[in-house]
């Protein structure tokens, strides 16, 4: 049975069975600030369990993508040297919210593995929580599972939950496949060692909330949440022993093996690796997340470089991961869409990213190199494991590697200190861990919800409507009341304001009523398509149940939607210009401005900025409709609509086309026609992470004090440099070139006039330990200066060391010399690595040279003062 064909299955048996077919939450959490990825099919259905949100069904089935390699649930460390551990996987499952319980469960469950899989009962052994005799009676009882095969387990093994820190979670039940005692007589579920027993289903039986205090309080609505590998289950229905060598992973082995000479029989763990990793780098750039130093965009980057890591395990040294993905989306992509609407962005950021850690490798061959002659000096043959780390830690640079290079060269490595310092870098990061960077939602918010349901948004067709106070929210906690000053959040049964979202601000404007009127400032959608409206009373009073003229500020929602609308365009203008691998990656559009963020691999030259600014500008000339339609999801995809990186999309979305050239996803507000827009301008692009750009532009109103204000500082320019306006950047070239001139001038004039001061310079010269040492302040002078005196005062003073500094506009120059028969004793880089500290600065050199800037001049003389002293504890 094909790993298709098990998905399809598997979510028909529960569709038959009244369960609601829920699309794949992201990989990036939508409702769970305290995970780093969905590691878990229930996770995207946590608050229907603890009753914070409505639930819209009673019950559901999903084939969820989940990803463990980082944070509470990971996985990493175990992929490729078992035969069962993914980091990306597949978890099929079915939840009950209040609805059927344990009994249901367990029948479905027994009913899917022996009827719909066909899996011989005799080898099928079941584990449940060792108190939970409720499940174990319906297992011995109802299903009649032979005591033999029916265990009790533990916390570890039986206790689930939960996702996160807090939240639903209770004892389990599992399901084991017995792959027979030939592997192993003595085996049991719970002592396993030759991998005998696979497990393949967990019952869940969420029936506690774990509070952030460890109490565990009954659930509101207890029910089921079971989860089933799909890779596990294709593993034992394909007869593999593995996961890796089913039909859904071991394309992508081969996709490698064709890469290198190397076999897969022959060194398997590097293909299992590789395969999957490509699997989550894949999802994970295709659901938004870019490569990067913190967060989760960390663990993309350190999952590719692994790869890449194991890749030169099988010979290929030069980028090729890029060429794997691609089988990877002929694969999933049947199933996940966004892979193949991703395709182009997904090659070419992870080809970019194996460019960039080739680079990175060579950075650390050198550091590596600088190791090794330190070693060397010291009459040292073990490799100290802290260099190592610090090896990994800042360029990636695998352990491995450096084993093989030190022992190239005779050394050994100290893989315990090492192991120390990752250990200790892990647990930092444990304690760091605060969740993803996004703010927990305070639950007012879900039981306003619940009481009123989501605001009804009429904004699409005017900017006033009347509206009736349903909550009012002070400090996170209902209120029945706001007074003038106080400032709060307002929730109405209906309202013209759009709440932030999809990169559009929220609109502002003023509620008024027969009591009392108040500014709004801003809205958004904190859960759902729940309005909280952020006022300030401005005079009188808002009360729960008031009745008030909801009026959005039509000024500035008229630019908001010309912003809006010039991103559609500017989208479709990149793509045409410089590429169809362009998308978006983000945005912000507001009535002053518009920022958007795309998929891009190099700067864009002036001449194409204006190239694209050009046809944005065509775009708005010719005064194309905007259309917004409805559609079905599946038909909007199929007509080419664009999708946002990362976004869950209902089944029905709105779509927004503009002439033939633009159609997107949108829930925005735009321009009824293009001509309304006026005109777009460009501000700024540039870089804002490893394959992303940004451009800033401004339309309409903006766009014209923009150009206007532009137009005063050139003519106020050309004024001071009294010439015409046609002939400011001649005029400002010859200014430039007096400037060059005269500025040589002066540093021939400081030059003779420091080396007219070298021989009382020498005469500052102070005996360290046997060796002349000069420590002087030499005023109005460069590092490049500095330079000059320095190298004209070791000529004359023969042996010593010299040590120079100037303070000057808030900043401090150094310079060091040691003379060359003095190399051997003392270094000037150790002497400036001392002295530079004192001035707030820092900085490095030669043996011989050596310099550094600061940015404490009050502490120079400081500085200087020390330097013998410096040179007698180094000497």
């Amino acid at each position: 049975m094909k790993s298709d064909e098990i998905r399809a299955k598997f979510l028909a048996f529960y569709k038959e069975r009244g369960h609601v077919v829920e699309r794949s939450d992201t990989i990036v959490p939508s409702n769970d600030p305290s995970l780093l990825f969905s590691s878990a099919g229930m996770v995207q259905f946590k608050p229907y369990y603890t009753g914070e949100i409505p639930v819209p069904y009673p019950t559901a089935t999903t084939s969820q993508k989940c990803l463990r390699a980082g944070g509470k649930a990971n996985d990493l460390d175990e992929v490729g040297k078992t035969s069962r551990h993914l980091t990306f996987f597949e978890m099929l499952g079915n939840f009950s919210f209040g609805d059927y319980f344990k009994r249901e469960a367990i029948q479905y469950a027994w009913e899917f593995s022996t009827k719909v899989l066909n899996f011989d009962p005799k080898n099928i052994v079941v584990t449940v929580y060792k108190d939970d005799d409720e499940a174990y009676d319906i297992w011995r009882n109802e299903i009649g599972i032979d005591e033999k095969r029916l265990y009790r387990l533990g916390d570890a093994d039986n206790f689930w939950g939960p996702a996160g820190d807090t939240g639903a979670c209770g004892p389990c039940s599992e399901l084991l496949y017995d792959k027979g005692e030939h592997i192993d007589p003595d085996a049991d579920p719970e002592n396993d060692p030759k991998e005998r027993f696979l497990e393949f289903w967990n019952l869940v039986f969420p029936q506690f909330d774990q509070q952030a205090d460890g109490s565990r309080p009954p659930l509101k609505n207890r029910g089921i949440d079971t989860g089933m590998g799909l890779e596990r289950l294709a593993a034992l229905l394909q007869g593999k022993e593995t996961v890796f060598d089913t039909d859904g992973i071991f394309p992508i082995i081969e996709a490698t093996a064709a890469l290198t000479k190397v076999a897969y029989k022959d060194n398997p763990v590097p293909y299992r690796v590789i395969a999957d990793h490509a699997r989550a780098i894949s999802f994970m750039i295709a659901d938004g997340i870019l490569p990067g130093n913190e967060g989760r965009g960390y663990v993309e980057r350190r999952l590719l470089r692994r790869a890449a890591r194991f890749g030169r395990e099988l010979g290929l040294n030069q980028p090729f991961l890029y060429k794997v993905v691609p089988t990877v989306i002929e694969l999933m992509g049947a199933q996940y869409p966004e892979l193949v609407e991703k395709r182009n962005q997904i090659v070419r950021i992870i080809q970019t990213e194996e460019e960039r850690f080739g680079s990175t490798l060579a950075r650390g061959m050198g550091r590596l190199d600088d190791i090794f002659a330190q070693m060397k000096k010291d009459g040292v043959t073990v490799t100290p494991g802290e260099d190592l780390f610090k090896l990994h830690d800042t360029y990636g640079f695998p352990l491995d590697l450096a084993t093989d290079i030190a022992e190239d060269q005779g050394y050994t490595i100290d893989r315990d200190g090492f192991n120390a310092a990752m250990a200790e870098q892990k647990n930092r990061g444990r304690e760091g861990w605060a969740g993803s960077g996004q703010k927990a939602i305070a639950p007012v918010y879900d039981h306003v919800r619940e009481a009123h349901g989501d605001t009804d948004f009429k904004g699409y067709d005017c900017t006033a409507c009347d509206a009736t106070i349903q909550a009012i929210i002070f400090d996170t906690e209902s209120v029945n009341e706001l007074t003038e000053g106080q400032e709060g959040e307002i929730v109405l049964n209906q309202t013209p304001f759009y709440g932030e979202s999809g990169g559009q601000v929220g609109d502002t404007g003023v509620l008024d009523s027969v009591n009392g009127n108040a500014s709004v400032a801003n809205v958004k959608k904190v859960v759902g398509a729940l309005h909280c409206h952020a006022v300030t009373v401005k005079n009188g009073v808002l009360k729960v149940g008031d009745k008030v003229e909801a009026v959005v500020d039509a000024r500035s929602r008229k630019q908001t939607e010309n912003h809006h609308t010039a991103t559609h365009l500017l989208q479709a203008a990149l793509q045409n210009v410089i590429g169809d691998h362009v998308h978006q990656a983000g945005s912000m559009v507001s009535p002053d401005r518009l920022r958007f963020d795309f998929t891009h691999f190099e700067g864009i030259d002036t001449d194409r900025l204006e190239d694209i600014e050009r046809l944005v500008n065509d775009y708005i000339r010719r005064d194309e409709p905007v259309v917004i339609e409805s559609k079905s999801l599946d038909d909007a995809r199929a007509a080419g609509a664009m999708a946002l990186f990362g976004e869950k999309y209902g089944d029905v979305v709105r779509v927004v086309t503009v002439g033939d050239f633009s159609m997107e996803l949108c829930g925005g507000t735009h321009v009824p026609r293009t001509g309304v827009i006026g005109y777009c301008k460009i501000v700024t692009e540039a870089s804002i992470a490893s394959g992303v750009r940004r451009i800033e532009a401004i339309c309409g109103e903006p766009c014209v004090e923009n150009i206007q204000s532009q137009g005063r500082q050139l003519h106020n320019t050309a004024h001071l440099l009294k010439t015409s306006l046609d002939s400011v950047k001649d005029r400002v070239k010859i200014l430039l070139e007096e400037n060059r001139k005269l500025a040589k001038e002066v540093e021939k004039w400081k030059a003779a006039a420091a080396a007219g001061n070298i021989g009382e310079l020498l005469e500052q010269a102070q005996d360290v330990n046997g060796i002349q040492v000069i420590a002087a302040n030499v005023e109005g002078q460069d590092g490049k200066g500095l330079k000059s005196l320095i190298e004209k005062m070791r000529d004359k003073l023969g042996s010593g060391v010299i040590v120079l500094g100037s303070a000057g506009d808030g900043k401090v120059a150094l310079n060091v010399c040691v003379t060359s028969d003095l190399c051997k004793q003392i270094k000037a880089g150790d002497i400036v690595k001392q002295v530079a500290p004192i001035v707030g600065g820092g900085g490095g050199g030669k043996p011989d040279m050596a310099q550094a800037g600061g940015k404490l001049p009050e502490k120079l003389p400081e500085a200087l003062a020390q330097v013998p002293k410096i040179v007698a504890g180094l000497l």
